[in-house]
């Protein structure tokens, strides 16, 4: 019993996330020394611990000291907003993999029941991740929070839940959805508290890009013919998703929805609990929001730094497409010299 309860034989649990982000961070610690490091997965459905965890919140069969996957809506203050989670499975003729979809119906509608006699404003709807046990430790030696999703013409919060002594105290995020192509550049609007899109063409030697689909898709067809073992998990988006990036010092700080008077910028020790998703654009309809991966990232000049085995794998095939270049040069000037010796004979 108590060892189903910590390790569960299905899979997933409190202490296997807690071990799964702590390799990985402490490995890097260890053994990469670049002032930027590589990604460290939070959350990824192509995992098997991931999908149990999920799966266990729906069947409501595991119950422990730290959350499980959460959904809310305004129905707790007696609104009309529904909101619900489910887990899609793997389709292989679409090439998708597996990911959680957040879905449901927001309604502005005040309630007229005693839990609405105090509200002023309603329609919202949220979901939150299992919490993290005793927090991811990030520190300062990541600069962005990347998802992988793929979402719709709503606006969506992203909620950092970090440790802090103002347990009020959250960092504010947004993404604006589109049903066209994902923009290059979607950044804070600081006076409104809303992300917005920039209208006029960035200047690359000031903007940072958020979106780094636009870089990974220019080198994907060349990695895919070089290497036909090439998988999403290494970076490039699978069909139909995109990457968003989201700079740490970008998040606004937040207290019971509002924005704090005096901001705290989230560019020092970071160390995340738990992340949440929230709907609140005052906007009555339907909404979808597919979750595939969550993973805390550096970005450098538009690209996400990877992993000392993304680089090496990159270099390999960066070295085979050299060599077979140059062997192909070499081979045009050879034919060269031939019917040049054959026009002078």
């Amino acid at each position: 019993m108590v060892r189903q309860l910590f390790l569960p034989s299905e899979g997933g649990g409190a202490l296997r996330r807690f071990l799964n982000v702590r390799k990985r961070i402490y490995s890097d610690a260890w053994n990469d020394d670049r002032p930027r490091r590589g990604p460290v997965t939070l959350l990824d459905f192509r995992r098997r611990d991931d999908i149990a965890d999920l799966l266990s919140s729906l069947t409501s069969k595991r119950r422990g000291i730290f959350g499980c996957w959460r959904v809310s809506d305004d129905s707790v203050i007696g609104g009309y907003s529904t909101s619900r989670v489910e887990l899609h499975d793997r389709d292989e003729e679409a090439k998708s993999p597996p990911f959680l979809r957040w879905s449901g119906h927001v309604n502005t509608k005040i309630g007229q029941s005693h839990l609405a006699r105090n509200v002023t404003r309603s329609g919202f709807a949220a979901i939150l991740t299992p919490d993290f046990p005793m927090g991811v430790p990030l520190g300062r030696f990541y600069n962005a929070l990347e998802i992988c999703a793929r979402v719709d013409s709503r606006t969506y919060a992203v909620n950092l839940h970090i440790e802090t002594y103002f347990p009020e105290d959250m960092y504010q995020g947004f993404i604006v959805g589109s049903k066209l192509p994902p923009p290059k550049l979607q950044q804070i609007d600081s006076s409104e508290n809303t992300w917005g899109e920039s209208e006029e063409e960035p200047d690359p030697s000031t903007a940072e890009p958020l979106d780094v689909r636009d870089f990974l898709k220019h080198r994907e067809k060349d990695f895919k013919l070089a290497d036909p073992d090439n998988h999403p998990y290494f970076g490039h988006p699978p069909v139909g998703f995109t990457k968003l990036i989201l700079p740490f010092k970008d998040f606004a700080l937040t207290a019971r929805g509002r924005l704090r008077h005096e901001q705290r910028d989230l560019d020092g020790a970071i160390t995340i609990e738990s992340i949440g998703f929230t709907i609140m654009d005052g906007v009555d309809g339907d909404f979808t929001f597919d979750l595939v991966s969550l993973r805390a990232v550096n970005v450098l000049d538009g690209e996400v730094v990877g992993t000392l085995k993304d680089e090496e794998r990159e270099e390999m095939i960066l070295q085979r497409q050299n060599a077979t270049k140059s062997s192909s040069d070499d081979s045009e000037t050879d034919t060269k010299k031939l019917l040049k010796v054959e026009s002078q004979s």
